[in-house]
């Protein structure tokens, strides 16, 4: 994602914003998780319904971050790391440059061959 967002201009310093999705099988994981990842972000837990999954949502706004390519990548070990830790599993995130007018989904990542 990381050469994506470079060829798109984003650089050390531009400031981005970040959505990002966990799920959960146990709605007191997903708010245990939800609640240690308020103290940096905004946090939402709500029902799936259709599998009675929990989604924590969360995101950098109203706020920006700036970050190298070394701190996306601790930023997406973090995520995983701190998801498995509440029995949860880090799924997606987006990153948004609003002054490139640009937006990065991990869903688009195209794996390496």
């Amino acid at each position: 994602m990381w050469r994506q967002l470079e060829s798109a201009g984003v650089a050390s310093n531009t400031v981005l914003a970040l959505d990002f999705v966990h799920f959960g099988q146990s709605q007191h994981d997903a708010e245990a998780l939800a609640n240690q990842l308020s103290e940096n972000y905004e946090m939402e837990v709500v029902e799936f319904e259709r599998d009675g999954c929990w989604l924590v949502k969360g995101t950098t706004r109203p706020y920006g971050i700036e970050m190298t390519e070394e701190q996306h990548l601790g930023w997406v070990e973090f995520m995983a790391d701190v998801a498995n830790s509440y029995a949860c599993v880090f799924s997606t995130w987006a990153i948004e440059a609003p002054a490139l007018g640009a937006n990065f989904h991990s869903e688009e990542i195209e794996s390496a061959s």
